[in-house]
């Protein structure tokens, strides 16, 4: 069955209390449940909408409008296997029971527009930090380290309780694309720092040195906006920033003289490659700072799978394959399965395929799981949009990711559709 075919029911959280229902006639009677037995959890099913600025608490992207109730997907969207006259009923693997259990304390957890909301908050402020950061750093004297600190410190609070701020790191700004960008570095390498288990401190720290990584890029920003091709000598002055950006490090004078030292040797090497391929020094393997290497992998992940001015952006699932490619020459693998473990292998903002034939958008990874997210879907087999329901895809096995989707794919199908995907990637603060 397919999601998209399930219509005009309310979600678990609009859902009445149900009144108790006449026993069946039966031969014999049947005693009532005794008191304070368990009630069993429901999967995660919760009214959705496309995670964007354009879209506010009323309203779609594109203006549509929004629906008073997503429909849910019932206690099971697939049909219970058939059991032959006489047989014993099968019983469930170790990995089923598993998958069963870890759903089931998933649908103990705050309801998604709670977690969206939060995330959205967070994000904002992350964004408009960054933009306060890039437009101050050229200034003589700069006071924003222990402003970047707290909010890295919630950012990585957030991070352990709120896996939908990771999907907020799928927009991107368009009048400077680095203040997305930082935010966005910030955010993933903060993740990838705590599936490395860093210390509460070291993670803020790191999260202050990914918002601050390219800092020196204002002096090149011409030569980035470009739309073509840049030539050797024109790439040549771009990484210059890597040492720019540390020396503007030390304009910020609310920083302990031992911290701006490490800060501005950080900076200075997130470009920096275990093979000696990177810039300004090549360096190799032990001598990278492990911040800088964790700020490399996210740095290059999330470029890829944002728009340049001179490409269009990778899918993010084709991103991370390429750092797999990578893993071992460029980039350690240890940090490389640390990315693998935040963003899995269809991380969120991924339009994929389902089994069922829909298409759906990745909102949330689900923790242990590298193939099985939590989607939204959002068109049914024949590329027409459905009413938004989220899918936890852990709840049911038989239902799966078959392959990515592009977004090209789309709007060969549904023009309109692709078009609002589109505006939706752009944050907006209205």
């Amino acid at each position: 069955m397919r999601f998209s075919d399930l219509s005009g029911r309310k979600t678990r959280e609009d859902k009445p209390k149900a009144a108790a229902a006449k026993p069946a006639p039966a031969p014999d009677p049947v005693p009532p449940p005794a008191a304070g037995g368990a009630v069993p959890s429901e999967p995660l099913r919760e009214e959705a909408r496309l995670p964007s600025a354009q879209t506010s608490a009323d309203q779609l992207p594109g203006g549509q409008a929004k629906p008073s109730a997503a429909p849910p997907v019932p206690r099971s969207a697939e049909p219970p296997e058939a059991v032959p006259a006489g047989s014993a009923p099968r019983v469930r693997t170790r990995r089923e029971q598993q998958r069963k259990d870890e759903a089931s304390a998933r649908g103990n957890q705050r309801p998604f527009r709670e977690l969206d909301a939060e995330a959205r908050e967070i994000y904002s402020k992350n964004l408009s930090l960054a933009g306060e950061l890039f437009g101050q750093i050229d200034q003589p004297y700069v006071e924003k380290y222990e402003k970047i600190i707290r909010l890295a410190e919630l950012t990585s609070r957030t991070l352990v309780e709120n896996p939908a701020l990771l999907n907020y790191a799928a927009h991107a700004t368009a009048g400077n694309y680095l203040h997305a960008h930082s935010a966005n570095a910030a955010i993933i390498s903060q993740a990838m720092g705590l599936a490395l288990n860093l210390e509460p401190g070291e993670a803020a720290f790191l999260g202050f040195c990914a918002l601050a990584h390219d800092i020196g890029m204002t002096g090149c920003l011409e030569l980035a906006n470009r739309g073509d091709r840049l030539t050797d000598e024109e790439f040549s002055v771009i990484t210059l920033h890597a040492d720019a950006g540390a020396d503007k490090v030390d304009r910020i004078i609310d920083m302990d003289y031992k911290v701006k030292e490490r800060a501005m040797k950080i900076i200075s090497q997130v470009h920096e490659r275990i093979d000696s391929s990177g810039y300004p020094r090549r360096l190799a393997g032990g001598e990278i700072d492990i911040l800088a290497q964790l700020i490399g992998v996210a740095d290059v992940y999330e470029a890829m799978s944002h728009p340049r001015p001179r490409r269009e952006a990778y899918h993010p699932h084709n991103a991370v394959k390429h750092l797999i490619d990578k893993e071992g020459r460029g980039f350690d693998s240890k940090i490389v399965k640390a990315l693998m473990a935040t963003v899995t292998l269809y991380p969120p903002g991924s339009l994929v395929a389902l089994s069922t034939g829909e298409t759906a958008r990745v909102v949330m990874a689900n923790k242990g799981s590298l193939t099985w997210p939590v989607v939204e879907v959002l068109l049914d087999a024949n590329y027409e949009p459905v009413q938004p329901q989220l899918i936890d895809l852990m709840e049911y096995p038989l239902t799966a990711v078959e392959r990515i989707v592009n977004l090209e794919e789309i709007s060969r199908k549904n023009h309109k559709f692709a078009a609002k995907l589109e505006l939706a990637r752009w944050w907006v603060e209205w």
